[in-house]
């Protein structure tokens, strides 16, 4: 097959040679100067970009790796930030695989609730906003908090919640443009995160996972964990991500659904059709044994899931991870490692003393990062308890 891959990353799950024989495809990339030492030899054809956000220059190496390879039979992105891009080179090209249309209903936050909605199921009320005064209106007629999110944003970036009608929204006109922005009611809960890949319409892998803390409590500087969870609520969630899948209409590949456990019942919150971020890959790699990176990769060459286990994930095995963010500003001086500590702690990765934390660690380069396993979530539930109150550090303020 000819295959086109668009990539903006320089670490491992970049590195596409474990996961696809660069021999028996012609393999073509646009890509980003760093990650060049890690293309294997013999691709079909490779092009570099300064940034894959810029579209203009992306569209361009696009054409140029068509002219030089021939038509693509697939084309693989496997950041969220890049599945437009990818969709409309499909579209271009008569490649197959997601079109434009289809990837909104899993990027565009407006887009999916409102396929959730006419599927019959719970989503918070929501509308797109282009003014402040929109904002304001919207708060007006909730009873409770409300908020603000980029419509194709992704890990909490540019979200805030207002807890009140009266609240700042004049910041906003100052700080950015809000015509990619949308406004949705807040629903207090339980969030839970539902990992798996579908193929062929059906859903071959699940595994749901309750928060301790949130997304966007991480963005503003506080832990979050999470623990697969195996009992009759974690199938309702599950069962009901299944429903808004269905809804979305996406039938092959992987998905990180999220799920508000509202009083009255789940309420869907949003979904990404690509691997969850953080810990999520290398747990469900490490501790149930499926890479869904490769899987993805497997199903979008028109491929069967072979990691799969047949029985599904082994049900008396439980894991979980931890973050802890990086505190900006600040270098690290010395932390103290955890691993042989705590209980059902397996792997952890910690950054080197004199890391200068500079607010671009993402879910990456951050103050601390494990992950764990064990025979029950409460286990696991106090394992990460554990380790917020014994991790031990010193850090060191900018001069």
């Amino acid at each position: 097959m000819r295959v086109l891959i668009l990539n903006r990353y320089s670490d491992s799950f970049a590195d596409y040679g474990r996961y696809l024989d660069h021999t028996a495809h012609r393999v073509s990339y646009v890509t980003v100067t760093a990650h060049l030492p890690m293309i294997p030899a013999g691709v079909g054809h490779v092009e570099t970009v300064a940034s894959l956000d810029d579209q203009e220059a992306v569209e361009s190496a696009v054409s140029r790796c068509h002219r030089a390879a021939g038509p693509f039979d697939a084309v693989l992105a496997l950041s969220e930030f890049d599945l437009l891009t990818a969709a409309r080179v499909r579209e271009r090209f008569a490649t197959p695989g997601p079109d434009v249309r289809a990837t909104l209903l899993v990027r565009d936050k407006t887009v999916m609730k409102e396929a959730v909605a006419r599927a019959g199921l719970r989503v918070p009320r929501f509308t797109p906003v282009r003014t402040s005064a929109d904002i304001a209106a919207f708060a007006r007629s909730c009873a409770g908090p409300v908020v603000v999110k980029p419509r194709t944003g992704a890990a909490s970036a540019g979200v805030r919640i207002i807890r009140s009608a009266s609240g700042d929204f004049e910041s906003y006109e100052v700080e950015e443009s809000l015509d990619d922005y949308e406004v949705e009611e807040f629903l207090d809960g339980p969030i839970w995160h539902v990992d798996g890949l579908r193929h062929r319409g059906a859903t071959v892998f699940r595994l749901a996972s309750r928060y301790l803390g949130t997304c966007h409590g991480f963005a503003l500087g506080r832990p979050l964990g999470s623990v697969v969870v195996r009992d009759e609520e974690a199938g309702l969630i599950g069962g009901f991500a299944d429903r808004c899948l269905d809804a979305l209409g996406l039938s092959d590949g992987p998905f990180h659904l999220e799920v508000i456990q509202h009083a009255d019942g789940p309420a869907f919150l949003e979904v990404g059709a690509r691997v969850g971020g953080g810990e999520i890959p290398f747990v469900m790699d490490e501790v149930y044994g499926v890479d869904l990176v490769h899987e993805w990769i497997r199903v979008l060459l028109g491929e069967h899931p072979v990691g799969i286990p047949e029985s599904g994930p082994d049900p008396e095995t439980y894991a979980g991870f931890l973050m802890l963010p990086e505190p900006r500003g600040h270098t690290l001086v010395s932390r103290t490692g955890m691993l042989g500590r705590i209980p059902h702690l397996y792997a952890e990765v910690l950054p080197a003393p004199g890391h200068r934390f500079d607010g671009t660690g993402g879910y990456d380069t951050i103050l601390g990062r494990f992950r764990y396993r064990g025979p029950s979530a409460k286990d696991i539930e106090e394992a990460i308890a554990e380790t917020i109150a014994s991790y031990r550090y010193e850090l060191a303020g900018d001069r």
